[in-house]
């Protein structure tokens, strides 16, 4: 099996158990994540028997060169926007769970 499965999206969006599963029985060939149901990835997760054919990352598949400016930039506009009373450009909805 060849295949790669690679997920930088939301965590709760894969089987983690029906992976783990897929890459020992050579269903597929690799997988890659950064993110994970729960974070950070519990010690008892079947993933971390996957040997090399799993690489993990730290949810940080979004840090670029331009990373930190661009987070800064985001920050400025919105203190502007606040300071103008205006409605912040990335507002937090915790009924849609962020």
């Amino acid at each position: 099996a060849g295949a790669t499965f690679i997920s930088i999206g939301r965590g709760s969006a894969v089987n983690e158990a029906a992976l783990a599963m897929a890459l020992l029985r050579n269903q597929i060939g690799a997988a890659a994540l950064d993110v994970f149901e729960e974070e950070p990835l519990p010690d008892d997760s079947p993933l971390w028997s996957c040997g090399d054919r799993l690489l993990l990352t730290a949810h940080n598949a979004d840090y670029t060169d331009s990373y930190f400016q661009l987070g800064w930039d985001v920050w400025a506009a919105n203190f502007e926007r606040h300071l103008r009373g205006e409605p912040l450009a990335t507002p937090v909805d915790i009924s849609a769970g962020y």
